[in-house]
């Protein structure tokens, strides 16, 4: 990929120079090393290996000790509760346990044993995290302090592996040496293979395999095929190779390509192959100082369908994304203590999207999406983010991290599109509250606007409200949690941007290809959830009934004078968590009120990837989206 075919060569250089700090500063952010010679550490840590029988020993101790917080279905916790007796308290020596990933209920099962050769022949397939691999994703080291917040910060982050089912760190006193603790860092493994069959019927196929651990190394190798049999050419294949968390430096990386149409196409109704490279690395904890991200890439159309020349859409781009993060001000203080303040970071991002080949149709010649892109955005956030411990919100009873605190952040730049220069502001704001009532509520509200020649265009007007129930659970066995959504998104002066639509996740799920359009969305979801005590071979059911009303208006037109589109659905969802699978979604949706074209009735069998909440206080910044 030359990027220079479609970059300045100073702009090449300034991105260089931005991405730098993210591997300079990897190592300032890790953990830090220990103040002895290299041979001592050696054979400290060589030490810990041979003393198992005491590591097994401290194991018994800590069941027999232990309280677990999540021992109540209805509470949740707060991350750093557990730790918090044991700050400023030295680390005499770390310990690693694994837990099997078939056979015990969970990961505080640490003495499960089994005779079931079944479930022998399944562990032995899968080859467990190094432990090298658990150590380099460690913030602390032997004769470290304990300290509350980055104990917390460091399981979230464990459990935030994809290649991780849970990871627990428990803090166990010495009774010899009252001065000093011992730390056990408690992993299980997601069983490391995994299929993902997409579609089979007798005109098509699409299936992954792949391994998101390879050789308990932190690294995952995916493989997919597609055939169908009325496309040219009829097949069509996709890989990608991932590395977590590169030498300790909490970097994550991949690099692949794909012909499967499945990386964000340009616009509706096109088919493009791609190669890329995405580089990451997120804020793994509240004192970290650098983020940032890269993406490169080259997508092309595909011609599929055997349009002829007249209608096919023949185009090829290059994109560049990268950005970069810099807590200013954390809650890092003195001796590794954690200050009740908020943070302050600013982040920025270039992005340049440069066509090598656009459609030779004049209806796209002046179509924004077929015209060169590229922008400058910059954002000041502010957020205070703690966390709490539960299950059974989205997941089917693994540990989930929910955040409540703020987040708010201001920005402005400008973008170059179909020769155009604009100037862009706006501001974001979301915050989560736990209520009285022991559930979760979410706020988040934004307005942003284009400035040219002194006007504005494409304003945005965005809110959203989002409850979690607390968990019901009558007689400790049915356990159920009610979800409600309320969303608004509208612009008053549309522009370039293209209108709105209500087909599934963006209005009511099942509608596809609805000839529903306009430039104000209101969408209204409550869905009912029971996660159901019964599993089979580790597969667990939660199911789920839902109400979903959806309304659109054109510009300039008062949204509740436009028709109402609901949708009632009912199913289930399943799931092993143990595998590395998309949960099985089965439904049945009724419209009673359907554009047309839509039938009434749509029945549905389909994966769908896991949801989890948003972890990392800050990430690229961006235009408030309107789509």
């Amino acid at each position: 990929m030359r990027l220079k075919i479609f970059l300045p060569p100073y702009i090449g250089c300034y991105i260089l120079l931005l991405l730098f700090p993210l591997f300079v500063q990897a190592q300032v952010d890790t953990a830090r090393t220990p103040k002895s010679g290299w041979f001592r550490s050696v054979n400290r840590y060589m030490d810990s290996i041979r003393s198992r029988s005491y590591r097994d020993s401290m194991i018994k101790r800590m069941n027999r000790e232990r309280t677990e917080p999540l021992s109540t279905d209805s509470v949740m916790v707060k991350s750093e509760r557990q730790f918090t007796p044991y700050s400023g308290m030295p680390i005499r020596n770390i310990y690693y346990k694994k837990v099997d990933v078939f056979g015990p209920k969970n990961i505080t099962d640490t003495t499960f044993t089994t005779n079931m050769k079944l479930l022998k022949f399944a562990n032995r397939l899968h080859v467990h995290s190094q432990q090298w691999v658990i150590r380099q994703s460690l913030f602390f080291r032997e004769r470290d302090t304990i300290n509350a917040f980055e104990f917390a910060d460091n399981e979230r982050y464990l459990r935030s592996r994809p290649f991780l089912n849970d990871a627990r760190i428990y803090v166990i006193k010495i009774p010899e040496d009252a001065d000093s603790v011992d730390v056990l860092v408690v992993t299980k493994d997601v069983f490391e293979y995994g299929v993902d069959l997409s579609s089979i019927t007798t005109q098509n196929f699409e299936s992954r395999a792949f391994n998101n651990n390879l050789f308990g190394a932190a690294q995952g190798l995916m493989l997919g095929v597609q055939w169908h049999n009325t496309w040219t050419p009829q097949w069509g294949s996709e890989a990608r190779y991932t590395k977590y968390n590169i030498g300790g430096s909490f970097v994550d990386a991949s690099i692949g390509y794909s012909t499967v149409n499945n990386n964000s196409p340009l616009d509706t109704n096109v088919y493009e192959g791609s190669y890329y490279i995405n580089i990451n690395r997120p804020l793994y904890r509240t004192s970290a100082r650098i983020a940032g991200g890269l993406q490169l890439a080259r997508k092309w159309s595909m011609n599929i369908r055997d349009y002829p020349d007249s209608v096919f859409r023949d185009y090829s781009y290059k994109l560049l994304d990268a950005w970069a993060g810099y807590n200013i001000v954390n809650r890092q203080g003195k001796h590794g203590s954690y200050k009740d303040c908020p943070n302050l970071a600013l982040t920025f991002r270039y992005q340049n999207l440069f066509f090598d080949k656009r459609p030779n149709q004049e209806v796209f010649k002046e179509d924004p999406i077929y015209n060169h892109r590229h922008y400058y955005i910059a954002s000041l956030v502010l957020f205070k983010q703690e966390f709490l411990k539960s299950h059974h919100f989205f997941g089917f009873g693994r540990t989930e991290d929910i955040p409540y605190g703020f987040n708010a952040n201001i920005s402005g730049g400008w973008e170059n599109w179909t020769g155009r220069r604009r100037y862009y502001s706006g501001g974001e704001i979301q915050k989560y509250w736990v209520t009285k009532l022991k559930g979760i509520l979410a706020v988040q509200a934004g307005v942003s606007s284009f400035w040219e020649g002194g006007k504005s265009a494409d304003a945005v007007l965005h809110g959203r409200i989002d409850y979690y129930s607390r968990m019901f659970n009558p007689n400790g066995r049915h356990r159920f949690r009610q979800f409600l959504y309320a969303d608004y998104l509208g612009t008053p002066n549309n522009d370039l941007y293209k209108p709105l639509n209500i087909n599934m996740e963006y209005g009511v799920w099942g509608f596809r290809h609805t000839r529903v359009n306009g430039y104000a969305r209101l969408n209204l979801r409550t869905e009912t959830v029971y996660y159901s005590p019964w599993k089979f071979f580790g597969f667990k059911a939660n199911f789920f009934s839902a109400l979903q009303v959806s309304q659109l208006t054109e510009q300039n037109n008062a949204i509740f004078k436009n028709p109402i589109y609901a949708g009632i659905g009912a199913g289930c969802r399943i799931r092993n968590e143990n595998l590395s699978l998309n949960t099985l979604k089965l439904s049945a949706n009724y419209y009673p009120n359907h554009p047309p074209g839509m039938n009434p009735l749509f029945i549905e069998i389909t994966t769908i990837t896991d949801f989890r909440f948003d972890i990392f206080g800050i990430k690229a910044p961006g235009f408030l989206q309107f789509r």
